[in-house]
């Protein structure tokens, strides 16, 4: 009998196995995956030095990588695309040896790293990058020409992460704390990076070098380079809450300068706005950019990336501006520790962009966009991925809009406006600058809140369909009586519900079992508040 249950076991353990591994292959928990090859130093700064050719659309740089060890090891991982030759890697302390798999590569150390312990990696290397086929959403390099046949060039990868363009420690786990950034292009060209701008130098007769310094962390997909003729002016802005002047810079084509000035002049609009909301925008010292590039637009860290048409939507502001600078808040200083949680960056910025509208047109109208977004939830997968693998298999955009009226939704079961924004002001607080996991940003909401959250995140996160909530009409000692309950796909799901009894709003609190509410009137219709909480609603005999 033992021998047969351990075979059964042995069975069902290579079963699961063999279904995983239909889905994600080694290469993809090496990469996606925050082991003992990672987690054994600590990603101090990186210093990029790298040189663009337009023309033939090459790369050529050396990324210095300054690290502080955790624990004792010999060897450590760093990731690089493979479409890039590395010519050398040399370290503090002599040359190191390397092996690629994919785009990890694991270096072979000329010294024992230990706790405390500071050093740096030179990685010199040189190639043609991927060139993005649908950008942003394929990541990659972006190579176009302006009016006046000048090159434009722009890089974004996301989901890729920054090892797609240069060497780097790349999981979201551990952000650089500053960087140094400096590019090479032709003279007729402007480079713009994250950060403050440092300067500007003649490398030869034909190129400068642009340098700029972020000295903020990071997330490592957020570091940017762009490259255009690019016409560019600077103003200020007085920061809502401190009070304290930041730097604006904006970079626009020859061709769209005007229109580039009348639009992005909302970005103070936009700052200001979230930032009363959120607190002061996180990065001053680096100042805000707002860059035109040759794709829609990326939130890359104090260097907006936006490629739009100049337009403002329906509720008369441009989305490209609002929605990427509010990710300066979420997503660039409260981030995810792994890909599988951008949740936390989609969401919370997506659901900004609803509390952008309250703050200048109202509830109303902030209820009217939300109706819109909430017509964009697909419900085919689950807003959260899988940890510790690439993950990269969203089948839709729902941790976007979904995830808006998640938060929605908790606003209404909180009830209490004061405690639910300063709840969110919270979350900056606590998680500021350091990346957070989805389980510890839904316990700090849960004790923050004062209220067991666990059901609420684990139905609208980690499931696929709304919530439904049943109700049957009863009638009992001659009255109407009516109950309710909550099918869900998670257990204790004790959260009120938002209901319309004979055209009369009703605040249903109930669970997974019956509750029964007396009416004195007849119940004639039962409606689901379409407007306050995301669920179905549904008559049971």
């Amino acid at each position: 009998m033992k021998k047969r249950i351990l075979s059964l076991l042995y069975f069902l353990l290579v079963t699961v196995y063999s279904i995983q591994a239909q889905k994600y292959t080694a290469l993809d928990s090496l990469r996606g995956s925050y082991h003992a090859n990672r987690s054994c130093y600590d990603l101090n700064q990186y210093h990029l030095k790298l040189k663009v050719d337009p023309v033939t659309r090459y790369l050529s740089g050396t990324n210095r990588i300054f690290c502080t060890g955790l624990s004792e090891s010999r060897s450590l991982q760093i990731d690089l695309d493979p479409a890039f030759d590395i010519l050398s890697i040399e370290t503090s302390e002599g040359t190191a040896k390397w092996k690629r798999m994919g785009t990890s590569v694991v270096l072979q150390l000329p010294f024992l790293i230990q706790p405390n312990k500071k050093f740096w990696l030179d990685v010199v290397y040189k190639g043609h990058p991927h060139t993005a086929a649908n950008p942003p959403w394929d990541g990659g390099f972006v190579w176009e020409t302006d009016a006046d046949g000048l090159p434009w060039i722009g890089v974004s990868c996301e989901g890729e992460g920054a090892s797609l363009w240069f060497p780097s420690k790349d999981h979201p786990a551990d952000e650089p704390d500053s960087v140094l950034l400096q590019y090479e292009v032709p003279r007729n060209l402007v480079a713009v990076g994250n950060g403050q701008f440092l300067g500007r130098k003649a490398v030869s007769d034909s190129t400068y070098m642009y340098s700029y310094k972020v000295t903020y962390p990071i997330n490592q997909y957020n570091i940017t380079f762009n490259a255009a003729a690019y016409q560019t002016w600077i103003d200020t802005i007085r920061l809502p809450i401190s009070g304290r002047v930041m730097n604006m810079s904006f970079y626009a084509l020859r061709e769209d300068l005007e229109r580039a000035k009348k639009q992005w002049a909302q970005a103070k609009t936009v700052l200001r706005v979230l930032g009363r909301q959120f607190g002061d925008y996180p990065f001053p010292n680096d100042g805000y950019k707002l860059v035109q590039t040759p794709y829609l637009g990326m939130e890359h860290q104090s260097c907006i990336a936006y490629g739009d048409k100049f337009d403002n939507n329906a509720f008369g502001f441009d989305f490209i501006v609002m929605h990427e600078t509010g990710h300066e808040w979420w997503g660039n200083y409260t981030s995810a520790d792994d890909h599988a949680d951008m949740w936390i960056h989609e969401s919370f910025c997506t659901y900004s962009e609803a509390l952008f509208v309250e703050a200048l047109q109202g509830k109303e109208k902030a209820m009217d966009y939300l109706v819109l977004q909430k017509k964009k939830i697909k419900n085919k997968s689950p807003v959260q991925g899988e940890r510790d693998v690439y993950f990269q298999d969203w089948k839709d955009s729902d941790m976007y809009y979904k995830g808006s009226w998640m938060l929605h939704s908790l606003r209404f079961v909180i009830n209490d406006d004061v405690l639910w924004f300063d709840c969110l002001k919270s979350i900056r607080s606590q998680f500021g600058m350091k990346p957070v996991s989805s389980v510890e940003l839904q316990k700090h909401m849960s004790s923050f809140l004062k209220r067991d959250l666990a059901s609420f995140f684990q139905q609208y996160l980690n499931k696929t369909q709304w919530p439904e909530l049943e109700f049957r009409r009863v009638l009992k000692d001659g009255e109407g009586t009516i109950g309710f309950r909550w099918k869900t796909d998670v257990k204790d799901f004790q959260y009120p519900a938002p209901v319309f009894i004979n055209g009369q709003p009703h605040r249903i609190e109930t669970g997974n079992r019956w509750t029964e509410i007396a009416l004195r009137d007849p119940i004639k219709t039962v409606e689901a508040d379409e407007r306050l909480f995301l669920y179905r609603l549904k008559e049971v005999k």
